[in-house]
């Protein structure tokens, strides 16, 4: 997707144009197949609702004729008519005639929004997008069918600003589905159960682009929420099971509708609504991550969990365990079959963060899948494309590693920081570890602090703390101190141990001197008093 590159960033006037371009085709009248411009979808994309936006949210960017156009185009749709749903929630406008006219019945859609709002709203809770003043006719929330010409399946678009990051808004549907992988009314099911959660998520929490992935991944899995027959989240599904050592978010999403699917199943729906609770006020990896702590887990655990799940579809699928539907989903991508030659071997890999990497070792007969688990939130959200080393030693003894496996191997995994790192294998399609514990090997710190070093020139998507790893129990009060290379003290205070972003219990430290200024460039040393035991370390500060 094209504007997937373009958040975080300043545009330059050539993706400008190319946006432009692209909009002024998808709302078009008479669309000609011979027009496509650059960066059309080559094929119906899920949704327009980071790509519109980011027009919006950029039109005084474009060239002034550009803009001229553009400010007609992101107005509300003009059409003929207009249809309140049965239960009262929506307004869906159309046109009886024309290029735009619905090509599927209009009271199988008024019928299909009103279940997406029973649904979103009276059954899981969520809060429905705000009342838009009487724009539309009503304080309804507005839909409006359009000829999308194969584009998207439709989009949610910004409106006015009512604060903290959250817009009123109004959802834009195709006409027909001609196409697309659902057509007719189930392309249009899907399409209101995705978009109006995205009406919800921007009119009553946050937009923040640099999450859009997050934003798409709720909105999918959705679909499959409300409409469990249509399936139509199946043909994103590929991109992600081809891919499973990217980043997540670097995914556009609509790949990772399983991944809520996998929480839903793992704690239910509430979950999901308490991590668009914490989204104003946190990122979206590190909200997924405080939601897991309050359930007693960790995401460190639970991606490794899900590579588990992700493993275990299609011919390899168990029935009555994982993913309801696994036996339609596609099978995750291995590495190429690595032999094994005993007594022990050595496999040097790297992972980026937030990813699963599945390790395939083979050993005459004996086929192991080790399916590592890189949870390194902070990276996850700062520096998606750093790739982290790590070796997976393999002995043929069982008595040699911590880690055994079955009656016939044991492994030890070394990578660092090792609190962000978790394992399971799978030893000829039976899981014989997959607790997402590892012990490692090598020397295992009591107390470890990161990011380390710390620049202040660095925007940390967790907030500007270094966090210090120890072991204590959550509420326990520590007294923290920071001293100077020349055993000058800095800071001193107590704090209280609480989660941190790796899923570990430890405290954080606004990175300043008591009086608040800025730490100067050097090696500090830290403190933590914890009852009658003291631990120290070294942590670096850059301050350019």
């Amino acid at each position: 997707m094209f504007y997937q590159t373009l958040f975080a960033q300043e545009l330059s006037k050539a993706q400008l144009d190319s946006l432009y371009n692209l909009f002024l085709y998808v709302r078009s009248e008479n669309k000609i197949e011979s027009d496509k411009p650059a960066g059309f979808p080559e094929e119906p994309e899920k949704c327009g609702f980071g790509f519109v936006n980011t027009i919006a949210l950029n039109v005084d960017k474009f060239l002034p004729e550009q803009q001229a156009i553009l400010k007609v185009l992101l107005q509300r749709p003009s059409l003929q008519t207009s249809t309140v749903t049965p239960k009262g929630y929506f307004r869906i406008h159309y046109d009886q005639s024309g290029t735009n006219a619905p090509g599927y019945s209009l009271a199988e859609l008024a019928a299909a929004l009103d279940s997406a709002y029973e649904f979103e709203v009276n059954y899981l809770g969520y809060p429905p997008p705000p009342p838009d003043n009487g724009a539309g006719g009503d304080d309804r929330y507005d839909i409006y069918i359009l000829d999308l010409g194969g584009s998207y399946y439709g989009y949610t678009q910004f409106e006015d600003l009512i604060g903290n990051g959250k817009y009123l808004t109004f959802t834009v549907i195709d006409n027909d589905y001609q196409g697309y992988f659902s057509t007719g009314i189930n392309g249009a099911r899907v399409t209101v159960a995705h978009e109006f959660h995205h009406g919800i998520q921007a009119g009553n929490y946050i937009y923040r682009d640099s999450d859009l992935f997050y934003y798409e991944i709720t909105s999918t899995a959705m679909e499959e929420f409300v409409f469990d027959d249509v399936n139509d989240y199946y043909a994103y599904m590929p991109d992600y099971f081809n891919n499973p050592t990217r980043a997540f978010a670097q995914n556009n999403g609509y790949n990772l509708a399983i991944w809520n699917i996998f929480l839903k199943d793992r704690f239910g729906f509430d979950i999901l609504k308490r991590q668009w609770e914490l989204m104003p006020s946190a990122r979206a990896l590190n909200a997924i991550n405080i939601s897991l702590n309050e359930k007693g887990s960790t995401f460190r655990n639970e991606l490794n969990k899900f590579g588990v799940w992700t493993y275990f579809t299609n011919y390899r699928t168990f029935p009555g365990k994982y993913f309801d539907e696994a036996a339609n989903y596609p099978l995750i991508r291995t590495t190429n079959p690595m032999i094994f030659t005993p007594p022990s071997k050595t496999f040097t890999m790297s992972s980026r963060p937030t990813t699963n990497y599945f390790l395939k070792i083979v050993d005459g007969r004996d086929t192991l899948i080790s399916i590592i688990s890189n949870s390194d939130i902070i990276s996850g959200i700062d520096s998606v494309n750093t790739s982290f080393a790590f070796e997976y030693i393999l002995y043929s003894d069982t008595s040699i590693a911590d880690r055994k496996l079955a009656d016939k191997y044991s492994a030890a995994l070394i990578a660092s920081p090792q609190n962000f790192w978790s394992a399971s294998e799978i030893l000829n399609n039976f899981v014989v570890n997959g607790d997402s514990t590892f012990k490692f090997f090598g020397n295992d710190k009591e107390t470890f602090a990161f990011p380390n070093p710390y620049r202040y020139s660095k925007k940390y998507g967790l907030g500007n703390f270094i966090y210090f790893q120890i072991q204590a129990e959550l509420g326990d009060e520590v007294d923290l101190s920071v001293i100077t290379s020349a055993m000058k003290l800095v800071y001193n205070s107590k704090e209280s141990v609480s989660f941190l972003p790796n899923g570990a219990k430890g405290i954080k430290y606004e990175v300043k001197y008591l009086d608040k200024k800025h730490l100067a460039s050097g090696i500090y040393i830290y403190t933590i008093k914890i009852q009658d035991k003291t631990v120290t370390g070294k942590f670096v500060v850059f301050n350019e």
